[in-house]
Parts: C-alpha cells; structure tokens; sequence
C-alpha cells in the first residue's frame, strides 16, 4: 500500500479551478457508421447492442454525400461488409479514397471490422495499404500483444476468438500490433498511423460479440461502454473512473503520482479534490482495486486538533486530520476486491462530496 504524505495535492478553497477533461474521449454522436453492404442481422445489430447505443449510419456509396457525413465527426466505423464480394469494395474504396484521405488528414479515426470482407478491403482499394484477411482464428486462445496499450485497456491478457475472428497479412511494417494469434504471432487486431489520421483494424465481425471484442471496438472507437448500477465490479480503470467523474458533471485532469500511477484532480462546487488508485490488479494492467479522495487546505495549523477531533466525532464514512505540515485535510476509502456495485462507487464519490463541504464549513466557523 503506497505512503501519501504531505507531497498529496492540497485543494484550493477559493475559486473555482477550470481544468480540462483528462482523457480525450470520442462522444457517441461524433462516430459515423459506414454500412452500405453490412448485414444488419445479426451482425450489425449485435454491435450496436455491445456499444449500448446506435451510431449514426449511411449506406450511401456516392463519395461526396460519404465527405459531407464525414464533415465534424471524429470516427468512422466500418463493419465487416458480408452483402458482397471483395472486387466491388476494392471499386468502392477507390471512389470514395478522396473522402478518406481527407478524413485522415483531419486526424480522423477509421475503424475497421472483417471476417472476409470488410475495411481492409475498401482501403486497400483506396491505395492505403495491401492489408488482406489471412486464416480464420474462431475458437483460438488469442493474446494482447501490449498489454498496457489504450486499445487493451479492460481486455483479458488472453480471450477466446469469436464466432466471426481473422488474422491478417500485408500489414504495414509501422503498424501496431495489439492482439494476435500467439502460435505465429500473425495480428489479429493492429493499430496504424497514417495520413495524420489513426485506423484500427479489428479481425472479427459481429456474428458473436464478447466482453473482450465489445471492449476492443470501444477502445478502438474511444466511447465509453454504458455500466449499469447494479453492476458488480472488483477493480476500475481509468475509462471507469472518468466515465463516473463526466456522469457526475466534474470537471478533472489527470496527473501521474510518484508510484506512475494516475490521479484525478477533480472540482465540485469551487472546491478541488484529488482521486487517488492503489493494489493494481495482478491480471489486469492499469486496474486498481482501491479508491482514496483526498482534500485538503493550507491553514497552517491554524485549525486546532480538538476542532478536527469534534467534527469526526459526528460523522461517518470519512476521516479528518492534521497533516505532517500542520494542514487540514480530509479522506476517504473504498475496497473493490471483495465486488462493489456502480451505483456504490457512485454514491462514495457523492458522499465524499458532501463530507468535503461539510468538514469546510466546520472548520471555516472556528
């Protein structure tokens, strides 16, 4: 268990600090559905419900309309495109590689899924790549490649290949490799930079979802994958914990602490607070099996011990303290190991909200 010590973030009481969103996050109206020869049952329809919502969708095929649609959004999906064959979206990819190319250059993100026709046929159309789909990995062990990469944020070191799975060949030398086949490490899913833009390949299509392709896509599309409050959760992540701060209408930023773990420093009401993550999982990198928020306030042990003493006397859930440097500061604690609920990490934060107001109008009246 790490040490914090006076080296913690001590809030500010005056003034409303104005931070930025920590992460850089693709909200669900900024993703455009690409779905001109996709087969809308069960596949599509099997993506849009692992995402939790519908995105906007287009089976236009005229490049200009394709532009336009394309004008203020951040990411393009792509599905697998079953209701046709590999020629005519190669004939597709090179009609609308203006549109592309453009969308890239704009720092666009292109989502790609395949089973055996899909993106990587429209962009090897386009003239972006020679990527083709290789052996079919339905049922095999697969594995992330680089475990602490955004894309494998959530996912099992380890998962089995859906229903629907791919490998690929021709992938670009300075492509990303996030998940493969570990028999012959040929990728499965891959990461590439091109065109000042980002495409992610996904090898599987949406005949069967599973948490760790539901996970891959939203990673690769940047949404937040919907938590409902009954949800039982032993561990968090960064996507979680900034999926709860946003839900909660705080404004936050994220720092790394001197163990190089994240923390958020958060606003609520003019007040600034600090989360803090601690006993990272053992089988899940950048999870964490304990929250701690932390305010605290430069009074220069002007606020005597007695007056912290009597305000934890009457409350509960939080603690109050006297730091090493003579400041106020006040805490509190929750354990995920044993499973907690969303709705139960929800109300900590909201009751550490109320904890903090009240602890500083206690002392402010001394």
């Amino acid at each position: 268990m790490k040490m914090w010590g006076a080296a913690r973030m001590v809030g500010i009481v005056t003034g409303l600090l104005t931070v930025a969103l920590g992460a850089a996050a693709v909200g669900t109206g900024d993703v455009l559905a690409w779905i001109p020869y996709v087969r809308m049952s069960p596949e599509y329809d099997n993506i849009v419900a692992a995402l939790g919502f519908e995105p906007t969708a287009t089976a236009t095929t005229d490049p200009g309309e394709l532009a336009s649609l394309l004008t203020g959004r951040s990411a393009l999906l792509i599905p697998e495109q079953q209701e046709t064959e590999e020629d005519t979206l190669e004939a597709l990819g090179l009609a609308v590689a203006p549109a592309l190319v453009s969308f890239l250059e704009r720092g666009g993100r292109i989502v790609g899924m395949t089973y055996g026709k899909g993106a990587d046929d429209i962009l090897r159309g386009a003239g972006l790549w020679d990527v083709n789909d290789g052996y079919d990995v339905t049922g095999a062990t697969l594995a992330i490649a680089i475990p602490h990469d955004p894309l494998a944020q959530g996912v099992p070191l380890e998962y089995e290949g859906t229903d629907g799975s791919t490998d690929f060949w021709n992938v670009p030398d300075d492509a990303t490799v996030i998940a493969w086949d570990p028999r012959d490490e040929a990728p499965v899913v891959f990461r590439w930079e091109a065109r000042g833009g980002t495409v992610v390949m996904l090898g599987f299509d949406g005949y069967e979802m599973s948490d760790a392709t539901t996970r891959l896509l939203a990673n690769a599309l940047g949404v937040p994958l919907p938590i409902a409050e009954d949800t039982v959760l032993r561990d968090v992540g960064s996507e979680e914990i900034e999926r709860l701060l946003t839900e909660l209408g705080l404004s936050f930023q994220v720092g790394t602490d001197a163990y190089g773990d994240p923390f958020w420093e958060v606003v609520f009401e003019g007040i600034q607070f600090a989360l803090f993550v601690d006993d990272a999982a053992d089988d899940g990198p950048g999870r964490y099996h304990y929250l701690l928020l932390y305010a605290g306030w430069r009074t220069g042990g002007a606020v005597p011990c007695e007056v912290v003493n009597a305000w934890n006397r009457t409350k509960r859930g939080s603690r109050a303290f006297i730091d090493e440097e003579g400041d106020a500061a006040v805490e509190a604690e929750l354990y995920l190991r044993g499973g907690v609920t969303w709705e139960t990490i929800r109300q900590f934060v909201e009751r550490f909200e109320g904890a903090m107001i009240s602890f500083l109008g206690h002392i402010l009246q001394e």
